[in-house]
């Protein structure tokens, strides 16, 4: 077996849309590429809160790793979570890991010639179906645009981060029930007010409302607006550890299941956080706002897994760019495709 011999990250900036890049090499001269998350959005210093990831994988994670041998997935990760605990079981010491983790999976499937899919046991489906996740847009002319943009290439669900709901029911209007809309405020209310827009977004026939509160890991008020409002919730993105994701099932109040490939360790997490859905009888939505490795690998986990609804694929307005070029998963009639290719599917590195 080849041996790892180097593991690097990266901060790959364009405006306020940052990847955190992870390339892990091996002996035998071969790559893989993953992604770690990606840090709060600064415009005004571009990829300066990801370096503290960056310093994770750099200086924690790359000297444990050198050496060992590139297959060993699994071992690995537990031996670096165990090793790590003391830093924490969440925040940056599993994004790193995440990062590494995704490289690791996909550096398996290249040296196979085979999809990550199908080193998990293959696609359960044929396609999923998938909404464009806008970023806020604020203006009306904008997000009518945007949303006749997303309809034209496929897309036959939105994912709005508006705060008026007269926005949401501008497009409700606009486009008719035909069209499905998904509200996401990033935990912008109190309980309160939560409540108030959720009933409000009932009217409006949406498919979820996302991450309604804040905090956003505020399980009990999680449950007092899914008591109070007749639309289902959506939430998962900011849990990290399998006991974070079961203390949030275990409130009954959200539908939809959202973690996040690039904060939770990666696929080897992943799957675990997949069987609790499945435990729970929760759609698994994986959560993405990057293109670039995150979302193909997430898009790998989600064909693996029975429970798996939608796919979150980024869209943003033209002139606004993503660090990593890679094109959008292949998609047809509003669905993404079963993953093809090696590794995570990615393009040679």
């Amino acid at each position: 077996m080849a041996a790892i011999e180097s593991v690097t990250a990266e901060v790959l900036s364009n405006e306020a849309l940052v990847n955190v890049i992870v390339r892990v090499t091996d002996t035998d001269g071969a790559e893989g590429v993953g992604e770690a998350w990606w840090g709060i959005p600064d415009r005004d210093s571009p990829g300066r809160s990801a370096s503290p990831i960056v310093a994770v994988v750099r200086d924690l994670l790359a000297p444990k790793l050198i050496g060992r041998e590139a297959d060993h997935i699994e071992r690995l990760w537990f031996e670096l979570w165990d090793w790590g605990y003391r830093y924490a079981d969440q925040g940056i010491f599993q994004m790193g890991l995440s990062g590494v983790d995704l490289a690791l999976w996909d550096l398996k499937g290249r040296r196979l010639d085979t999809s990550v899919a199908s080193l998990l046991g293959g696609p359960t489906v044929d396609g999923i179906p998938a909404y464009a996740s806008f970023p806020p847009l604020r203006e009306k002319d904008v997000l009518l645009s945007e949303t006749g943009r997303a309809i034209e290439a496929g897309f036959t669900a939105v994912k709005l981060h508006e705060l008026d709901p007269e926005l949401t029911a501008l497009l409700r209007n606009e486009f008719g029930r035909d069209l499905k809309l998904m509200v996401d405020v990033n935990g912008h209310f109190d309980p309160i007010e939560a409540i108030e827009h959720g009933r409000r977004l009932s009217d409006l026939g949406v498919v979820w409302f996302e991450e309604p509160v804040r905090p956003m890991r505020d399980h009990r008020a999680l449950t007092r607006i899914g008591l109070a409002v007749d639309c289902d919730l959506a939430a998962g993105e900011n849990e990290h550890t399998l006991d974070d994701f079961d203390r949030l099932l275990r409130t009954g109040a959200i539908t939809y299941l959202q973690p996040e490939i690039t904060k939770i360790g990666g696929l080897t997490a992943a799957k675990r956080v997949g069987a609790l859905a499945e435990l729970y009888n929760v759609a698994l939505c994986p959560h993405n706002f990057r293109l670039g490795p995150a979302l193909y690998a997430s898009v790998q986990w989600a064909f693996t897994s029975p429970a798996s609804r939608w796919l979150e694929i980024p869209w943003v307005p033209p002139g606004l760019a993503f660090s990593f070029p890679v094109d959008l998963p292949t998609m047809a009639d509003g669905l993404v495709l079963a993953p093809t290719g090696p590794g995570l599917g990615l393009p040679s590195p």
